[in-house]
This record gives C-alpha cells, structure tokens and sequence, in this order.
C-alpha cells in the first residue's frame, strides 16, 4: 500500500517553493456556522449532539500550546496563519483551519482552545473542549537528542496529565458524578499522533545509536498508544477518533534533505506503514476491552495516497510543491518569518515542507465524515451522531 502512488508522483515537479498558481473554489468561510457547514456538506442539520471535543497530538493540530512552552517548535509568526480569521499567526502550523477546527465547526463547538494559554477560571469553566496538541510532542517522551534541538514540548503522556487536570477542574460544574459521565461519554476526543515518533524522533535516534529495528519500534509505539487510550478511557472517554500517520516519505522536506532514487522517501513510508498496519487490531482489541468505548480509525494515509494519484479529483494542482520559503532555502525548514505565501493555497497541497495546507485539513475530514471506505468501523460522522 505504501507505495502505490510513487509512479505517479514520478511525473511531477522537484520539491520546490510553489509561488502562484490559479484560482479555485472557496474552502466553507472561516466563521461558517454549523448549518452552514453541514449545508456546504450536503448533510442534513443534527443540532448540537458533541458537548464538547477533546485535542490530542501534535504539529498537525496544535492550537499554540507551545507558544507557552520554552521551545523553538512555534508556529507564532506569519505567514503561518494568514486565513486564519484576521490572519493573524496562532501557533497553528498551517494558513488556516486545520482538521481539529473544522471538526469543532462541524459540530457546533468554537474551536478547542490551547490549554496552556487558559485562565484558570477558563480551565474551570470551558466546557466545549480542550486542545492538548503541541508541535513535535511525540506518542513516547521526546528523546534527549530531539529535546536538545527542540526544547519542552509536550509528549502524549503530558498531554493526557493536563487532560486529567481539567477534567478535575470541571467536574464542580455538573450536578451528580451521574452527568459529568454522561457528558464525557458524548464528548469526542480527537487523537492525532505519531509524525514524530516517526520521523524526526527515529532519524536522531539512529545517528546517535541504532534503535530497535523498523517493526519492533512500530510495535513499541503502538503499544504506548494503547496505553494513552486506555488512560484517558479510564478519565471517563468513550468516543475516540484516531488517525492514522500520513506518507512521511513524502514530504517536501525529506525529499530535499534525503534527495532519494526513487520520488519518495522509501524507506520512511516503509516505517510509517509498519505502525499503520498494527492500528487496526490494536484499536479493536482495546474497543472489545473498554466498555461502552467506540474507537474510530481514519486512515490519513489513504487520503494523501489518493491526492497524490489524482490531484485534479480533489481540487489539487501541486502535490509536490510548498507554499511559503522556507528559512534554509532549500526545503527543508518551516516557513521563513514573514514570507511571502503562494498566492492560491487551496490547490497545493503543503503549506511548508512538512505540513499540509487548509485544503488538506478540510478534505481529510469531509472524507472521513462521508466515506466509510476510510474510517472503521464507520464514518466520522455516525461517531459524532452516536
């Protein structure tokens, strides 16, 4: 599966900032209303039915956690937000929206705020959700050759320790033990998780010592997912939606950084699909041992897999392009401070060399809200209805 698309990408151009391009039809307006949204969608409107939406992961939903923490993995500056509202930079590591936030408008919910930068009398009265992501936080504790570069950023198990921390601090605002289950028994909690674990965390590993080899190290995060799962079940969740980890291979910066034979990375999306081919019984097995849980798995990877084999069926014109300069000149960074962006950023796929544009965000959820070839055991949108 992992390399199904690599002819195809053959075709197209290097790794390169992509400038302009054309026009294109609109992404749903950034202060869309739910029935908007469901409308543009072509979905009947169901009401407000998800009390609230819970945000695990990393740079792929970050909301600007780590503008708070003592790292250089922020996002903090433009052109990283520029259609995001009034374009100013959140800390979110795309032009806009990503797959967290158009989940929220989905549902009716404003989108999940970064904890790190609430009140406490917001940590004791939001009750709409929390984002926990942070930009490279991994499934295991970052490395200590990841964390010298980085600085703090916070892995899953923190994240899940600050979850457990403002669910205590909400838990006054219900009447009976009875309701706040019940309330976290509708609430969806969206796990977003492994890039890093995956990339960057297993490349340094290597240069300073070798790690296990590709399939025992998949096996080692997949269990430690398990057991973040189990934990935050055991807060009181019960509906979750997974995604699994995208082509890494694939991305403009370890194109530019590896220069491979072959159009990607192959070795990289070998290493990826390792991990993707242990979550499906993995999240079966834990479902059958928690109680009352439901475990949605999405695949991320298909939806970038079918992009790249057919960018013009998705409204794509650049698979394989950026859409700002990035601050090494060659691809391999994140955007540089204040540069200019490409002009139409709703047919390329890839904001900087490792993120996907709002185009990708909000086509990865439609796809899952609507498809039930790319989520199991159903569609994300029978989980929200659940």
């Amino acid at each position: 599966m992992a390399f199904l698309f690599l002819n195809c990408l053959a075709l197209l151009s290097t790794f390169l900032y992509f400038p302009y391009s054309q026009p294109t039809p609109l992404l749903p307006p950034f202060n869309v209303s739910q029935h908007g949204l469901l409308k543009y969608l072509g979905l009947p409107n169901f009401g407000h039915i998800l009390p609230a939406l819970y945000v695990f992961g990393d740079s792929n939903i970050d909301a600007g956690n780590n503008n708070y923490l003592p790292t250089i993995a922020r996002a903090n500056y433009t052109p990283y937000g520029i259609d995001f509202g009034g374009g100013e930079p959140t800390g979110r590591y795309t032009n806009g929206r990503t797959a967290a936030d158009f989940i929220a408008q989905l549902a009716g919910l404003p989108f999940p705020p970064p904890v790190l930068g609430m009140s406490a009398a917001e940590m004791n009265y939001t009750l709409t959700g929390v984002n926990f992501g942070s930009d490279s936080g991994g499934i295991q504790d970052i490395p200590p050759e990841a964390a010298r570069i980085f600085g703090h950023v916070l892995s899953f198990q923190e994240q899940i320790q600050l979850f457990n921390m403002t669910a205590r601090s909400i838990q006054n605002q219900f009447s009976s033990h009875e309701s706040f289950a019940q309330y976290m028994s509708k609430s969806l909690f969206f796990i977003n998780i492994g890039t890093n674990d995956l990339g960057v965390y297993w490349q340094l590993g290597q240069q300073q010592k070798p790690l296990k080899n590709a399939t025992e190290y998949a096996l080692d995060l997949s269990d430690k997912l398990s057991h973040g799962l189990k934990a935050i079940y055991e807060l009181g969740a019960r509906k979750f939606l997974v995604n699994n980890v995208s082509p890494l291979g694939c991305w403009p910066s370890n194109i530019n950084t590896y220069k491979p034979n072959t159009t990607c990375v192959e070795d990289i999306n070998q290493r990826v699909s390792y991990y993707n081919g242990l979550l499906p019984n993995m999240l079966a097995n834990l479902e059958a041992s928690l109680e009352g849980s439901t475990l949605l798995l999405c695949d991320l990877y298909r939806v970038f897999e079918d992009v790249y084999a057919q960018p013009a069926a998705y409204g794509f014109r650049n698979v394989s392009g950026f859409c700002c300069p990035d601050s090494a000149g060659n691809g391999t960074r994140e955007c540089a401070k204040a540069g200019v962006p490409c002009m139409d950023r709703q047919t390329i796929v890839f904001f900087d060399p490792f993120h996907p544009t709002e185009a990708v965000h909000f086509l990865s959820v439609r796809r899952f809200l609507l498809e039930d070839s790319l989520c199991f055991p159903y569609t994300l949108l029978k989980l929200i209805q659940l």
